[in-house]
């Protein structure tokens, strides 16, 4: 009998990864879980064309692990500066030795979607965005925008 309590503690914490390593087909889902995850962080594996387009790249066949975690939260209800991190292992070097690859970038985000305005100059922002103001924000002054 303690052969098969040991053997069932041994599986169940051999699940548990597997359980946590959730499939993924963008790292946006995983932006949104982290944004209301109490510990404000979500992992797993990302699966598809960005998959598809790492193995490409790093000619390693390794999922491509992601992990998403919280910076800073904004006042406004729902909006976080996120951190996310993309890796993948055993990918072969040019001197044939394998190694993780991967990067991180953060971005400020919405539960909706949209970027966080706080801290942002709207007015300027919008002078930035209008056509016409293209070359003032560039310090060009107000050039004419020539089409063809």
């Amino acid at each position: 009998m303690r052969i098969v309590a040991s053997l069932a503690f041994v599986l169940s914490h051999l699940a548990v990864p597997s359980a946590a390593a959730a499939q993924y087909a963008s790292v946006g889902q995983l932006m949104l879980q982290a944004i209301d995850a109490p510990g404000g962080a979500a992992r797993g594996v990302i699966v598809g064309p960005v998959a598809k387009k790492f193995r490409d790249t790093t000619g390693s066949v390794a999922p491509v692990m992601a992990e998403v975690t919280t910076l800073k939260s904004f006042r406004r209800e729902g909006c976080k500066r996120l951190n996310v991190r993309l890796k993948q292992a055993n990918v072969p070097t040019t001197d044939g030795k394998l190694t993780e690859f991967g990067f991180d970038y953060g971005l400020n985000l919405c539960r909706d979607g949209s970027p966080p305005t706080e801290g942002m100059d709207l007015e300027k922002a919008g002078r930035v965005l209008d056509l016409g103001g293209a070359g003032e924000a560039a310090g060009m002054g107000r050039l004419p925008v020539v089409r063809p």
